[in-house]
């Protein structure tokens, strides 16, 4: 039994693991070692059992959970353990020395890499295996040095891509491309043998193809690099438009805008007939930032009235915003979409919303005129759209209707307008104060900063922090830190028999934050002692085999589907939750609530913001798979503070690698979430279990 079943996706990770899961016989031994390694990295050891546990399972026969063990080290990103990990560097199996190498670079994620780097440095000097040199050249380039050590790295990196003076064998120059480009990411100036390098690679593998995704993924890499560098000229994006992988011509069209003006027109509409989304979407938007000429602006209208996708179509819309050749077709074309609300199916409101808003700037007297059907339609979201439009015509009594609106979304919205033109008074965010929707608490008490209704606000702020409080969801951190700083800020001694419980608050941040303003108030110390939530407990042994096998589907209402394969041999907790979750039903109905064009989509909130999440947090585990487009990641909002949401990679997303989990792959319906724009739903996810 492998650890992954749908053919290739191993290979997406930089070394893929060549052990055996554990046997279907039950019990295995290995799967409950396994269960306990993952255990005690979910409770973050410092010291005492959990990290004793570690450090013993990294010692073991076995090379999975050895590697499961370093791994769960290098996650703790805890220098201490730098002497521990490393000394699994020059071990004779390959894939421990892999695993090595990422978990030392983990150790000192966010902190000084020197350490790090002499001990990678040294490794790589003697490292025969090609794949090892991929991982050590990708952690060399990740770690935070000086400049000079970071120069001394390219240079080293560049070396590597080449073997006997030929280009170096995927399994190496994969990982070596992600560690340059994370080299020119962080700054490191692009040398003229970088730049040649670079360039060349642009053709990594072009005419034998025989090793796609990863050798496109290569190519994609070297775009990125060039890029981040400013270095991508008509030499580098001309020829790269016409790849054969999507990737790398999406990457390659999101520089459009870096060649001379008089070559543009041709590539723009070279891009504007791709295949890809995600070509076209770069396209669009290079269009809306060129000089508005006549061919220009009758391009963005054909895309905004006719392209077969959505997101073109939305970001054309957002582009006939500012006057572009003929007004009056303009004006007729933004008309006539925001016209068609509701003549198709209520799933189809994304293009008529982002024109009338549009329409409202160019023609104020026609958005009014189909205005109340969107601020009275049954979708919040078209809601939304309305009350911006409604601020455009600065119809602010309408905006001011808004702000009591049943979603709390739309409310969130009218606040935030009405606040921009400073016409929200303290006492209706004090009236907001009594919602129990974290994303209004957080607007409403963030908005009362600095209020001269003082203690009033802090008291009022402080009732619904209790309120929340009571539900017992760390998910919602960010809506009570919100309401605790107004405490800290308008509050006084009187607040001290009401506040000092929550020393002892489930959520450590929390607890910290009210020790922190009682030792304001009174000069006296306080020491918090929170007093955490039951962590969710982890699959049992066949559970784990399930999980393996385990594909969720998710069926998205406007036709469709997107399967998801979940990874719990890379990131079990969260791979656990995500099934659980699906299985239980709680996607069923939810929406993706973002669309980033060309970065992610994101969903799984039952808020349909980013504000609302299952109760507890999940924790990060991050791995050797990068955010690969098609991968799906762990939505958070800091370390550990996973609420069960989940985005995927519209494209390759490597700047998220090492921060964000990924803990599942789209193996199948990639061009769905292609389609995917803000709002739309997902009717259910299914669960299947494929033997």
């Amino acid at each position: 039994m492998t650890f992954f079943r749908p053919g290739g996706i191993a290979a997406l990770l930089v070394v893929a693991s060549a052990c055996s899961a554990p046997d279907a016989g039950r019990p295995d031994p290995r799967a409950t070692t396994y269960l306990a390694i993952a255990g005690a990295e979910d409770a973050r050891p410092t010291e005492g059992r959990n990290l004793e546990t570690l450090l013993r399972a990294s010692q073991l026969e076995h090379v999975f959970l050895r590697q499961t063990a370093i791994r769960a080290l290098g996650r703790l990103q805890n220098p201490d353990l730098l002497d521990e990990i490393s000394g699994h560097l020059g071990d004779p199996r390959a894939e421990i020395r892999a695993e090595a190498a990422d978990a030392v670079a983990q150790a000192v994620h966010g902190s000084d890499g020197q350490a790090a780097y002499d001990l990678l440095m040294e490794r790589l000097a003697a490292e025969t295996s090609m794949g090892v040199r991929g991982v050590l050249a990708r952690s060399l380039g990740r770690l935070q040095l000086d400049d000079e050590h970071r120069v001394q790295t390219l240079s080293a990196l560049l070396d590597l891509t080449q073997v006997d003076n030929e280009d170096a064998p995927v399994s190496q120059m994969g990982g070596v491309a992600l560690g340059i480009e994370s080299l020119i990411r962080a700054g490191t100036p692009l040398t003229e043998r970088a730049r040649g390098r670079l360039t060349n690679l642009l053709g990594y593998d072009l005419l034998d193809g025989r090793q796609e995704p990863e050798s496109g993924r290569v190519r994609s890499m070297a775009v990125a690099a060039l890029g981040g560098a400013g270095a991508m000229g008509v030499r580098q994006v001309e020829p790269t438009l016409r790849d054969p992988s999507a990737r790398v011509r999406i990457a390659a069209s999101g520089y459009l805008g870096t060649v001379p003006v008089t070559a543009q027109p041709e590539l723009i509409r070279r891009a504007l007939g791709d295949p890809s989304v995600g070509v076209r979407i770069n396209a669009v938007r290079q269009l809306v930032r060129s000089e508005r000429d006549a061919t220009a602006c009758s391009r963005l209208i054909a895309v905004a009235t006719q392209d077969m996708a959505r997101g073109p179509q939305v970001l054309a819309m957002d582009g006939l915003a500012e006057p572009c050749g003929n007004a009056d077709v303009q004006v007729q074309a933004l008309l006539g979409a925001a016209s068609t609300l509701g003549a198709e199916t209520a799933d189809d409101w994304q293009v008529p919303a982002h024109a009338l808003v549009s329409l409202a700037h160019m023609s104020p007297e026609l958005a009014r005129r189909v205005l109340p059907a969107f601020v009275n339609h049954d979708n919040p979201f078209v809601r939304g759209y309305g009350a911006r439009a409604a601020d455009v015509l600065g119809d602010v009594d309408l905006v001011g209707e808004m702000a009591t609106d049943p979603s709390a979304n739309v409310r969130t919205i009218a606040l935030q307008l009405l606040g921009a033109r400073d016409l929200v008074s303290d006492q209706m965010l004090i009236a907001q104060l009594s919602d129990d929707d974290p994303q209004v608490l957080m607007t409403a008490s963030r908005m009362l900063a600095g209020s001269r209704l003082g203690i009033v606000a802090a008291s009022a702020s402080l009732s619904a922090f209790e309120r929340i409080s009571r539900a017992h969801r760390e998910t919602w951190r960010d809506s009570r830190s919100a309401l605790l700083t107004r405490v800290a800020e308008l509050g006084d001694r009187s607040l001290i028999e009401r506040l000092e419980p929550y020393l002892e608050d489930y959520d450590a941040v929390v607890a910290g934050e009210v020790a922190r303003t009682l030792r304001s108030w009174t000069g006296q110390p306080y020491t918090p002692d929170p007093q955490p939530l039951t962590r969710a407990a982890l699959p049992t042994s066949s559970e784990l085999q399930d999980l393996e096998n385990t594909v969720v589907v998710l069926h998205m209402r406007r036709g469709g589907q997107i399967h998801v394969q979940p990874l719990p041999y890379l990131a079990l907790t969260n791979a656990h939750r995500f099934v659980r979750l699906a299985r239980e039903g709680r996607f069923d109905g939810l929406t993706f609530h973002r669309w980033a064009a060309n970065f992610v989509i994101q969903g799984g909130s039952p808020g349909a913001n980013e504000y609302s999440g299952d109760a507890a947090f999940s924790r990060d585990e991050v791995g050797s798979l990068p955010h690969w487009r098609g991968t799906v990641g762990l939505s958070t909002r800091g370390h550990d503070t996973g609420d069960g949401q989940i985005f995927v990679n519209l494209t390759d997303n490597v700047r998220l690698d090492h921060d964000y989990t990924v803990y599942g792959i789209v193996v199948d319906g990639i061009e769905v979430v292609d389609e995917v724009v803000e709002g739309d739903v997902i009717a259910r996810a299914e669960v299947r279990i494929q033997n």
